[in-house]
């Protein structure tokens, strides 16, 4: 408690970044700058939020704390800062209604606070990741980006993403949607990028064990084929299809591990429940809403444990 709020962040951003994250002592750190949050400057809560994510730790009071203090400064902070601030609370899926509102509203004409197009773009992509939709903004966002002169393959991921979000979920998107030409340009880019990144894909060695051995046994009492790693038509990738013959999928079956989940900190420090990242949700609900079925599950032990539907 009697360490300056600058330093604390630092000293959780340096055990993070050497894998020293034994999680009462960030529980212990979380709850002694939740109790005196007012005391933080905006960039050294996001610098401990951030360190936080690196560790793969979710301490919920933290990031509503976080959400808070970026909700009372929407306008003062900078913007790069407000787009870290929201993909903290993206990656951990807690919500602030407030805040999306109160974000919302400050971008509906376009960005502010020295937010380049991509920033823009990455702050947008949180709203649809935590399920935040204001269509004023989201038109911005399509103007800042078709002015830029060039965009980061990511950014064009991301917007991608963003179309798939607000075509499902998004009845009024109709009125602003992106021309067919430009979305298959995306989904283009979208699969070459995600296909490489598919490649380079090293998962856990006990998640890939057990990928494999799913697959091996439903391959011995299905008719279709199974392939692991794979590539969905949408160009998001799962981690086993079983498909019918024609390569028509049957169902996708997702093995989650520390790629994939986070672990949430209670107030003793012990870790609970695993908390799925938000970008593997939004993948997930935009594969159901297209009407493909998901099977989830993950390690108990030795042994996986999986939930038909998702």
């Amino acid at each position: 408690m009697d360490v300056a709020p600058r330093d604390l962040s630092q000293i959780a951003n340096a055990m993070a970044t050497i894998g020293q994250t034994e999680e009462r002592f960030f529980a212990s750190l979380a709850r002694a700058s939740v109790a005196r949050c007012e005391r933080f400057a905006v960039e050294e809560m996001l610098l401990l939020c951030s360190a936080f994510d690196k560790a793969g730790l979710v301490h919920v009071p933290l990031l509503e704390a976080s959400a808070k203090l970026l909700r009372h400064q929407v306008s003062q902070v900078p913007g790069a800062d407000l787009a870290k601030g929201l993909k903290s609370l993206a990656t951990c899926c807690v919500r602030d209604l407030d805040l999306g509102k109160a974000v919302g509203e400050y971008l509906a004409e376009g960005p502010k606070g020295g937010l380049t197009s991509e920033e823009f773009c990455s702050l947008a992509w949180t709203f649809v990741t935590l399920g935040f939709y204001h269509d004023q903004m989201f038109r911005a966002v399509f103007k800042a980006l078709e002015d830029a002169p060039s965009m980061p393959g990511d950014t064009l991921c991301q917007l991608y993403e963003i179309h798939l979000a607000l075509k499902a979920f998004r009845d009024d998107y109709g009125k602003y949607e992106l021309e067919d030409a430009a979305v298959q340009s995306l989904k283009a880019h979208y699969r070459k990028q995600r296909g490489g990144k598919l490649r380079d894909v090293k998962l856990d060695r006990s998640v890939e064990k057990v990928c494999k051995d799913i697959a091996d046994s439903l391959q011995k009492v299905v008719s279709g084929s199974v392939s692991r790693q794979h590539q969905t038509e949408l160009g998001m990738a799962v981690d086993i299809a079983v498909n019918k013959k024609g390569n028509k999928p049957i169902v996708f079956i997702e093995v989650d591990g520390s790629h994939s989940l986070m672990r949430t900190l209670d107030l003793n420090g012990a870790s609970q429940i695993s908390r799925v990242r938000g970008a593997v949700l939004l993948k997930r609900y935009l594969l159901q809403k297209h009407g493909f079925r998901i099977a989830a599950g993950h390690l108990n032990g030795d042994t996986p444990q999986v939930s038909l539907g998702y």
